[in-house]
């Protein structure tokens, strides 16, 4: 019955925690769900970026690209950056004779060149300086012109709108574009005739003439929240027209096709047009997201191959290296931008190189949209099966398991990754299993606490630590039930001497808080040993082993408990003799032990439980603790007591006594020491003297019971006042003789 009532008021903290992590669990798996195609999630993002880093793609951008760079050598040569755009033309033009197959300018031109005669000329003319020369100047051929002519003798492309918007990757950023304004594009099987794309905008405009000749392409790269570029569209809408980015277009260019078709999704539309599927080029298809973007595989290999802008300028090598590649003209990342990707920073050609390598292979990783209803699910799944499992282990036992499975995920998502290209989040299902785990066992175990704190306030700190585990561990345990069984009861008394107490009767709130620092310290001592620790009036106190656990050699226990008391008090003696207003102020305790059968258990209501016993052996303890003060010695043992444990502990006899209640005499016994001060040579020599003296005094001769209890009283740490009862006994017995039918017994009151 009073487990059942200690463990009533508790239930509810059994439910709580099931309610807590099951909403959580709900939420998380919502937010996965609404969140699977998303880029901000950034711990996902960093986990698939660790994956291509483990295993990346095979890919290799040497066999079809080649950079061109403008860099510090090169603007030694020619000048400053931004060139003119007759020097781009140069450029090209020399790829051109070098044998590209396609070259693609990815440095943005929808801009004016600020270094044409028309720009320059414009300023004359606002100026009004020399309105003569400034028309001259406007009558020089075009930049934009010269670079135009440079493209008609090869396939190529020029970048614009280098700027991306604010967030391509959001459906919210795309616009309608009209597939028939591109004549390069088709579409497939689902057909339409408007796609939603991510919206695009010229800086200012493209010269028509370079238009023609060269296909504008996007040259945005747009990066995640935490600057890394990760993914970006094949196709963007820009002026209502599709317009491929410079990776699709260079891709496109290496692999000699002429038709990109652009696959729509069949069920589901945007407002703006059909939502994109996928991008077929030639025999590959690659599978894009909503805004048509490709998430970017690197190889293992990210160099692309490089030669300096100068080099192709002073027209003095042969530059054969460009034979028969895609070459991408462009800054490098000491005078250009350079982009973050998972593999480290690259420029910006190297960027659209890698990515078009990608394309050309067709080997991209894929997230369809399944994959964030798998990861939902798994999140309740999980959750579900670490909330069972918490039920059944202890806290850390939970956590090892969390730990496990959520290894396994992770290894799971890895092996996907590596042999299907599919990325598969394990990190909610992972979340789900910590937090399952953690807030069951968590929680079974603050219940645990609580219900704990709530015992040890009712019982008042009286139950060893082994009870109250298993109180915590099992809430239906019958331990407190109410036995009848051997145990053994330590009954002690603190006490201050007359003269002490006379001495502090100016301070007897000194007094209070002395004894009951005392009594805390004999009640934890009591519980670390094992006992159940019972506080009477006064500074009495009980302590019962064999309860409420049972003990298989609890006579024991109760004498090891005693010395330890002993030794605590000791402790607290010394800091009293430390103290300037104690000095010379002693506490004594007083213990008396006994053994035998009693009813124990809780007695009591409310917070004003105690476990307590009541039989024959708490009232001898009770008894032989009154003793103490009479005999001398500061821990009394029954015949019990003495008999289960003289052959572990060093006792001495005091005395045979008649008692009211019992119907032979019993025999009393000091608790001396432990196993080294029973097998010293000093105590035997002691031992052996006083059993010696005690067989003359109960055979009725005192002329040689006198001399062996002098002997007794040489022996080294004899000087206790036993010997002093003994030698005025046998005064008295000489001066009056002895009785009729002497045995040597004593009679004391109960």
């Amino acid at each position: 019955m009073s487990n059942r009532m200690f463990s009533k008021p508790f239930q509810w903290l059994t439910a709580l925690p099931l309610l807590m992590v099951t909403g959580a669990l709900a939420v998380i798996a919502l937010g996965t769900l609404a969140g699977a195609q998303s880029p901000d999630a950034q711990w996902r993002e960093r986990l698939f970026d660790y994956f291509q880093r483990l295993d990346p793609s095979d890919g290799d951008a040497s066999e079809n690209f080649h950079l061109v760079l403008i860099d510090r050598e090169s603007i030694e040569a020619v000048g400053p950056w931004p060139w003119p755009r007759t020097v781009l033309a140069d450029v090209v033009e020399a790829a051109n004779g070098a044998g590209a197959k396609g070259v693609i300018v990815t440095e943005a031109v929808d801009s004016p060149d600020p270094l044409s005669p028309e720009t320059i000329g414009e300023f004359w003319l606002s100026g009004a300086r020399d309105e003569a020369f400034a028309e001259q100047l406007a009558l020089l051929p075009r930049t934009d012109e010269r670079l135009a002519e440079a493209f008609q003798g090869v396939s190529g492309s020029v970048g614009v709108s280098a700027v991306p918007p604010a967030d391509p990757n959001r459906s919210a950023s795309l616009l309608r574009s009209d597939i028939k304004r591109a004549s390069w594009l088709e579409t497939g099987a689902n057909g339409g005739e408007f796609l939603a794309l991510p919206a695009a905008r010229y800086f200012y405009a493209i010269n028509p003439q370079l238009a023609e000749t060269a296909r504008p392409s996007v040259s945005a790269l747009p990066v995640d929240k935490d600057g890394v570029f990760r993914r970006t569209p094949l196709l963007w809408s820009l002026n209502e027209a599709p317009t491929p980015s410079v990776a699709l277009e260079a891709a496109r260019l290496a692999l000699n096709v002429q038709t990109v078709t652009a696959n729509a999704r069949a069920s589901g539309a945007h407002s703006q047009g059909r939502i994109l599927e996928s991008v077929d080029l030639g025999e590959r298809s690659l599978d894009v997201s909503d805004t048509s973007s490709l998430r970017l595989y690197l190889p293992k290999r990210i160099a692309v191959p490089s030669t300096s802008a100068s080099r192709l300028l002073n027209g003095l090598d042969s530059n054969s290296q460009l034979d028969g590649a895609v070459v991408l003209i462009g800054l490098d990342t000491e005078l250009g931008e350079a982009v973050r990707t998972a593999r480290g920073d690259l420029s910006r050609p190297a960027a659209h190189a890698l990515t078009a390598a990608q394309i050309a292979s067709g080997e991209t990783p894929k997230r369809p949209l399944w994959t964030g209803y798998i990861e939902a699910l798994a999140v309740m799944l999980f959750g579900a099966a670490a909330i069972m499992t918490a039920q059944r282990l202890e806290f850390w036992q939970a956590a090892g398991f969390a730990a496990l499975i959520s290894v396994i995920l992770l290894l799971g998502a890895f092996a996907a990754f590596a042999f299907g290209d599919l990325l598969i989040n394990p990190l909610p299902p992972a979340t789900a299993l910590f937090l399952g785990a953690f807030t069951v066992a968590g929680g079974r175990s603050i219940g645990g606490v609580l219900r704990d704190d709530n015992l040890r306030g009712s019982f008042h700190d009286t139950l060893p630590e082994t009870a109250m585990k298993r109180l915590r561990d099992d809430a239906a345990t019958d331990i407190l039930k109410g036995v009848r069984r051997p145990i053994t009861v330590l009954a002690c008394e603190l006490r201050i001497a007359d003269e002490d107490l006379r001495t502090m009767e100016t301070l007897p709130d000194e007094v209070t808080k002395l004894l009951a620092a005392a009594s805390l310290d004999l009640r934890q001592t009591i519980i670390a040993t094992g006992g159940a620790a019972d506080q009477a009036d006064g500074g009495r106190m009980y302590a019962y082993y064999n309860a409420p656990l049972e003990i298989a050699d609890h006579p024991q226990a109760g004498c090891a408990a005693a010395l330890r008391l002993i030794e605590s008090m000791d402790k607290i003696n010394a800091d009293l003799e430390e103290s300037s207003r104690t000095r010379g102020m002693q506490i004594h305790l007083a213990i008396g032990i006994a053994t035998g059968p009693c009813f124990i258990g809780p007695m009591g209501h409310g917070r004003n439980n105690r476990y307590s016993a009541v039989g024959p052996a708490v009232d001898r303890a009770s008894f032989l603790r009154s003793q103490s003060e009479f005999y001398g010695p500061a821990m009394i043992c029954d015949e019990t007591v003495h008999k289960e444990t003289h052959h572990h502990f060093a006792y001495l006899e005091l005395d045979k006594l008649k008692l009211r209640d019992e119907k032979r005499p019993v025999s009393v016994y000091a608790l001396i020491g432990n196993p080294f001060i029973k097998s010293s040579k000093a105590f035997r020599a002691l031992d052996d003297s006083h059993r010696e003296f005690l067989k003359a005094y109960r055979a009725g001769d005192m002329t040689k019971a006198k001399d062996l209890l002098q002997k007794s009283k040489s022996s080294p740490g004899a000087k206790i006042a036993l010997f002093d009862i003994y030698e005025e006994r046998i005064a008295k017995l000489t001066a009056r003789g002895l009785p009729e039918g002497w045995d040597g017994v004593h009679s004391a009151e109960s």
